[in-house]
């Protein structure tokens, strides 16, 4: 079942969710200021049915001019994994040159394309609709989480909510917010809550892999939504950018916190994050100001990943809008394609004990549990949340449900995606469109 979601090319108010989206494609980008790498495909839509040829043609310019020297090196893939094709093409024979290539199985087919360090990338679907994820549930996947929450509970909730003068106004109140968590740690966000008395809908959202956010909602709070931005790292963030970058770069100095704690599922360091923030959103729920009607989660990359999660944890979520959301598949390499970020599996000897425990914090067993009208947008040419581990999450998913294709994007955020997100999340939450953006 799909919902009708219209509307695409009428919105007009651009999300800006990716403000902390991690830049592995914006890096790559910005090196191709020498040497520009297209590629393009033969359709459009970039989409196929599995034993089509689907055709690359790959353009290399300097500065707007055409290259007629040098070898190109040029590797179709599985999503980036395993190698179909590898091949070099002078480009004093021909450029523009084309090249094609099939996939006799559900998947994509990433193009890679070098020429002296730089980069370019193009992306193909077969049947993406039929990628069944290589991650399994485990049979206690469900009692695992809940366990969580019980052991949660027997831990006082321990609120803290400081006032943040300098952004309340006549519209709102902005707080700085806090709960206890397991481990003796705390987790941490910002609340903005509308003026007066209610009922109102409420908005929750988790920022992309980094330092978290650092400052509270401006914007839909002041147009009567309660905005809960959760964080889910262990420290309470500073609100100023360098010093917050200071505080992560601590947090990491024994290693990136995406796998601390791994392989033991009960130190891993998402287990206290979702816990954590599960917690929150319960606490908003039981405000008497919310309206009981709209619980509305978003966010992109590791916010998208935490939409997914906790819509699948949380049978109170109504609506949730995810754009390139990491933590899926995490055992895709099982089936020769990549898996999204973190790349969570570690090989070696302690491979097996990843591979047990990494189930139980992928998102495509979340979505499986998704009872709420689902937005997923994705890119063919992500290289951070491969298409094929979205996919895998989007399939799964039983609830009315869209997902947004964007062929020429990677780990980005689309203005198109984003307007029409925007629209959408609007009438999720009982507002009218035009609405503020969703997140700075």
């Amino acid at each position: 079942m799909k919902i009708s979601l219209s509307g695409l090319n009428r919105a007009c108010i651009a999300g800006i969710i990716c403000a902390s989206l991690m830049v592995a494609d914006v890096a790559a980008a910005a090196k191709q200021k020498i040497y520009q790498i297209k590629v393009l495909t033969d359709r459009e839509n970039a989409l196929y049915k599995c034993g089509d040829k689907a055709e690359f043609t790959v353009t290399v310019d300097k500065q707007g001019q055409l290259v007629t020297q040098g070898i190109v090196n040029v590797t179709l893939s599985n999503d980036g994994l395993k190698k179909l094709l590898v091949k070099k093409f002078d480009l004093s024979k021909a450029n523009p040159f084309k090249l094609s290539g099939t996939m006799k199985n559900p998947g994509f087919l990433r193009c890679t394309v070098s020429f002296k360090r730089h980069y370019g990338w193009g992306g193909t679907g077969f049947e993406p609709e039929k990628i069944k994820p290589a991650t399994t549930l485990p049979g206690d996947f469900k009692k695992f989480w809940a366990d969580g929450e019980k052991r949660l509970d027997k831990i006082p909730l321990d609120v803290k909510l400081t006032k943040i003068g300098k952004y309340s106004n006549a519209k709102r109140d902005c707080y700085q917010i806090s709960f206890a968590n397991i481990d003796n740690t705390r987790i941490y966000g910002f609340l903005s809550v509308p003026k007066g008395s209610g009922p109102f809908p409420a908005l929750v959202t988790v920022p992309g892999a980094g330092p978290g956010f650092y400052t509270p909602d401006t914007g839909l709070s002041a147009q009567g939504v309660i905005v809960l931005r959760m964080n889910v790292h262990k420290y309470d963030p500073p609100m100023d950018k360098n010093k917050i970058k200071a505080v992560y770069k601590e947090l990491n100095k024994n290693g990136t916190y995406s796998h601390q704690g791994a392989p033991n599922r009960e130190k891993y360091y998402f287990y206290r994050a979702y816990l954590g923030i599960n917690r929150a959103m319960n606490w908003l729920c039981a405000r008497k100001d919310w309206d009981k009607k709209h619980l509305v989660v978003t966010g992109s990359s590791q916010g998208g990943a935490s939409t997914l999660i906790l819509a699948g944890l949380n049978n109170k979520v109504t609506a949730a809008g995810a754009n390139v959301p990491a933590l899926c598949d995490h055992l895709g390499y099982k089936a020769e394609r990549s898996p999204g970020w973190p790349r969570l599996v570690k090989f070696g000897k302690r491979q097996a004990e990843y591979e047990k425990m990494a189930p139980y914090f992928d998102a495509v067993n979340f979505a499986r549990f998704i009872t709420c009208p689902t937005v997923i947008c994705v890119g063919f040419i992500d290289r951070t949340c491969s298409p094929s581990s979205v996919y895998a999450a989007y399939n799964v998913i039983a609830a009315p449900k869209k997902i947004v294709n964007k062929p020429l994007m990677g780990h980005a955020c689309d203005k198109d995606f984003y307007k029409y997100l925007n629209r959408w999340l609007a009438g999720q939450l009982g507002l009218k469109p035009p609405i503020a953006p969703i997140a700075k």
